[in-house]
């Protein structure tokens, strides 16, 4: 049969997790009195149950640190992305404005000094912060043989008798090209205008790079 020590002992896990009932609380808390061995006994399960905690408590916090690590970095990397992707189509947009707000009005080779003044004037009329350059038949020529680099002599052949290209004017504008080309595309001595306004802005940009 049990003594009261081994009764205690028995006790002293629930005692220490304060689940006994009135009756066997008291019993233990009397026996304590006068017990060292008991009243040791129970330090020690104090004592046992702190560190586990402890190491609990370690245990969550690894957890915790680990998977909130690894939604910082997924998050992380998210807004890199985002941020990117941004970036990359305010880049796409500038490029496509810049280019969009610029035409080439390519002239017929009979056209005539003022027919290309009335031009010039009719532009100016409905444009502003306006940049405009006439471009002649050699002029053209020449830009397009400086292109060449060190191939140039591919266009010995051509000259001011048999220039191949058109004189044309170019324009840059912060008007919307749209209007400018409405105004001016039935007048005399134009061939054919050239505008990217329905062009692909993606398109545009990697061509752009690959140039």
């Amino acid at each position: 049969m049990k003594n009261e020590c081994d009764i205690v002992k028995d006790l002293l896990f629930s005692y220490n997790d304060g689940v006994l009932s009135s009756a066997s609380k008291e019993l233990v808390e009397n026996h304590l009195k006068t017990c060292e061995n008991c009243k040791n006994a129970l330090e020690e399960i104090k004592s046992e149950n702190e560190k586990r905690k402890a190491v609990k408590e370690i245990d969550i916090f690894k957890y915790v640190k680990r998977n909130l690590t690894k939604k910082n970095i997924i998050i992380l990397i998210g807004l890199i992305v985002l941020l990117l992707i941004i970036m990359f189509n305010i880049l796409v947009f500038k490029n496509y404005n810049e280019i969009a707000s610029t035409a080439e009005i390519y002239l017929k080779d009979d056209i005539t000094e003022e027919q290309v003044e009335n031009i010039k004037n009719k532009i100016i009329e409905v444009s502003e912060n306006l940049e405009l350059e006439y471009v002649s038949k050699d002029k053209a020529l020449e830009r397009l043989k400086n292109n060449f680099n060190d191939n140039q002599n591919l266009l010995d052949g051509y000259n001011s008798q048999n220039n191949p290209l058109q004189a044309s004017i170019a324009i840059k504008t912060n008007t919307n090209i749209q209007t400018i080309i409405d105004n001016i595309q039935n007048m005399p001595g134009i061939s054919n205008i050239k505008t990217h306004i329905n062009c692909n802005p993606y398109e545009l940009f990697i061509s752009k790079l690959m140039q």
